[in-house]
């Protein structure tokens, strides 16, 4: 796994660990708490893909496995004690959430075991007022600190890695649905830029892709109907300069690779129409994204 999908999936879970720790902010939201659900699902769905496909291959260390241990014996441990608990409270849907089995960490990629775990804790976190002295925010900051030594340690708990073109190709696919409800999401937050911005700031900041550095410059464009939030497909984008043409799929996403960096001009059409005319930016050596509104008349 590149590091642009490294950074694309830490930024899916600190989506998914801001919203959830923001959970009392959007109660009352129907229709964000059931695009929040769905995207838990999706990103799971992308961490197992990582997880099938062995994307780490940074090389073996002996360290390395020994925190992945420690840190998959102390997340099942405290998840199982939540799941009793919880289940005992009538939060069945929560207490699901939560991986007891030391092997489901484990068994997980290093990023995927990292994600996971982290996941557990902020469930847990969460929910620290209904766990007692069973799991309490001590111990919740003993995994935290398990959590963060075993993201330092450098190399893989992997001695060996094997590449299937068929788990690859389906680890890449597995990002469009977490893309996809990611700018459902932002759509669905917008109100919350006057009504509470503290909370929308927060998540804006969640959902930005850290900065990577990469061989080639990519331009990747999201495209939706402004109002609904669904996809476009077949908007044909132009970049004047770059002189690179292509049209969204049916997720409404399309990606320029190997770009000119500096000014252009992004042009995009829709049924005979200029929908888009942009004056943009695409800085050399990373992924440069642009999301677009399109008001469909």
């Amino acid at each position: 796994m590149n590091n642009i999908y490294q950074a694309e999936m830490t930024r899916n879970q600190a989506t998914e660990t801001q919203m959830g720790l923001d959970s009392g902010c959007y109660t009352g939201n129907a229709t964000l708490n059931t695009k929040f659900g769905q995207y838990k699902v999706a990103n799971l769905a992308n961490r197992k893909a990582a997880s099938a496909a062995f994307p780490d291959n940074s090389g073996y260390s002996e360290l390395k496995q020994e925190k992945k241990n420690a840190l998959s014996e102390k997340a099942s441990s405290y998840s199982g004690v939540s799941y009793v608990i919880l289940t005992d409270l009538g939060k069945i849907e929560i207490a699901e959430t939560l991986n007891v089995h030391e092997t489901d960490y484990v068994k997980l990629a290093d990023v995927a075991c990292q994600a996971l775990a982290q996941s557990a804790h902020d469930i847990m976190l969460e929910n620290v007022e209904d766990l007692g002295d069973d799991v309490t925010e001590e111990m919740l900051e003993e995994l935290q600190d398990e959590i963060d030594a075993f993201a330092a340690v450098k190399g893989t708990s992997d001695a060996k890695h094997e590449e299937s073109p068929e788990l690859t190709k389906a680890f890449v696919e597995s990002f469009v649905p977490v893309r996809k409800l990611i700018v459902q999401m932002k759509l669905l937050l917008k109100p919350y830029k006057k009504t509470n911005k503290a909370f929308y700031d927060r998540v804006m900041a969640a959902m930005e892709i850290p900065a990577v550095n990469v061989h080639h410059t990519y331009v990747n464009i999201c495209a939706s109907e402004k109002g609904t939030g669904q996809a476009m497909e077949g908007v044909v984008f132009t970049l004047t300069k770059g002189k690179k043409t292509g049209s969204t799929d049916w997720e409404g996403l399309l990606t320029l690779a190997k770009m000119k960096a500096g000014d252009d001009v992004l042009t995009g059409v829709y049924n005979g129409k200029v929908v888009v005319l942009a004056h943009i930016y695409i800085v050399k050596g990373r992924a440069n994204d642009f999301n677009y509104e399109i008001v469909v008349e």
